[in-house]
């Protein structure tokens, strides 16, 4: 219900001449009436009831609200004794068990649009891709080999996944379309080639290898042309992630010692070093947005937390630092949330937060048994 706003020392007259219109007062706008200058706006007929309005007293500025998150997150739970897919709002209601299987289904990754899920499981005694609808409905399986096959990425159109596979004995890059089980090999190198990540424009692969006696981050086009080594240091550089825009891939380098966070282009120019101190930084995401990226570190000497970087400025903030290690980081798709798994109240659990601080709210249910790997939809 509207609240009504009065107006101190308002003259007798200018109550009598809008009388009529205050028969319910609580529904009275006297804004409808007041025009610029103190003046009584014109009636639809242009007539005004020719009186100065007092001068009124500002109305107190109306409070921004804070937008609500939407969307949907993915995330694997041991909470029916075996690792199974589910989903839920961010809110944590409606808490959905899509996979049924006694064997062990993880690793969920939405599709572009999301309307489906791919994750691994295990079920027919080797890990292998499967995908779904994001209701849990027309479950496929799209890779079927005794070796494991995990890491599934999917393309930008949606229509194709990429995957790492240790068939032939060895680690390297397949793509499978999204529709069937064929399956194609991209690479074909001793030295193993891992971490396979789609460009945003869909014309390129990020992914680490190993094929020059360390590792190193390279790009490769899907049809298997054009392979480029981006980063050449002596230290291994590893988990290449694209950036929203396509120019950039953030990594994970040991040239230092302890695993810092770089950032390259994608033609391997422009060299970033945006972590320094003696402490490891893993699960790197970057916001929808671009402008910030998330990572975890045991910087504190105790456990491991989320941080959040500003690239324009470099400002960093430790997001809701709290006892127990926070870990997984993903991003609402307005940038504006972070859910994360932690076990800042003893089991593991997924939590939500706002980017700018604010309470932290856990989002699935206090129970003994692990949930984790959330994944929120784009």
């Amino acid at each position: 219900m509207k609240r009504c706003h009065g107006y101190k020392r308002i003259s007798i007259a200018l109550i009598l001449a809008v009388a009529g219109i205050l028969g319910a007062a609580c529904h009275f706008d006297p804004t409808t009436l007041l025009g610029t200058g103190g003046n009584v706006t014109p009636t639809a007929s242009g007539q005004g009831a020719g009186l100065d309005s007092p001068a009124t007293e500002a109305a107190p500025p109306t409070p921004t609200l804070y937008p609500q998150p939407n969307g949907w997150i993915a995330f694997e739970s041991a909470r029916d004794g075996n690792t199974e897919i589910y989903v839920m709002p961010p809110d944590g209601s409606m808490q959905n068990r899509l996979t049924f299987d006694p064997a062990e289904d993880r690793d969920p990754v939405w599709s572009p649009d999301g309307s489906r899920i791919a994750f691994t499981s295990n079920r027919n005694d080797n890990w292998d891709i499967y995908i779904m609808d994001a209701n849990g409905s027309n479950l496929l399986r799209l890779t079927d080999d005794p070796a494991k096959d995990a890491a599934p990425a999917w393309s930008p159109e949606g229509n194709m996944l990429v995957f790492e596979s240790y068939r032939n004995q060895n680690w390297d890059i397949y793509l499978v379309p999204a529709d069937s089980g064929v399956v194609t090999r991209l690479t074909d190198d001793p030295d193993g080639d891992s971490s396979p990540t789609w460009s945003p424009d869909g014309d390129w692969i990020a992914f680490t290898s190993n094929r020059n006696g360390n590792a190193d981050i390279y790009i490769i086009q899907p049809d298997g042309n054009n392979l480029a080594r981006l980063t050449t240091d002596p230290a291994p550089d590893a988990d290449p992630h694209w950036s929203p825009d396509g120019g950039r891939i953030a990594f994970r380098s040991w040239r230092d010692g302890d695993p810092d966070i770089y950032l390259v282009n994608k033609d391997g120019s422009n060299l970033l070093q945006l972590t320094l101190n003696f402490a490891e930084e893993d699960c790197l995401a970057w916001s929808p947005d671009g402008n910030l990226i998330a990572y975890c570190t045991d910087a504190n000497g105790l456990d491991w937390e989320i941080v959040i970087q500003e690239l324009g400025t470099g400002l960093t903030t430790v997001l809701a630092p709290a006892p127990g290690n926070d870990s997984e980081p993903t991003w609402s798709r307005d940038s504006l949330y972070l859910a994360f798994q932690s076990g800042r109240e003893g089991s593991t659990g997924i939590f939500r937060v706002r980017t700018d601080g604010g309470e932290v709210i856990r989002i699935t249910p206090s129970h003994d048994a692990y949930d984790g790997a959330p994944v929120w939809s784009p």
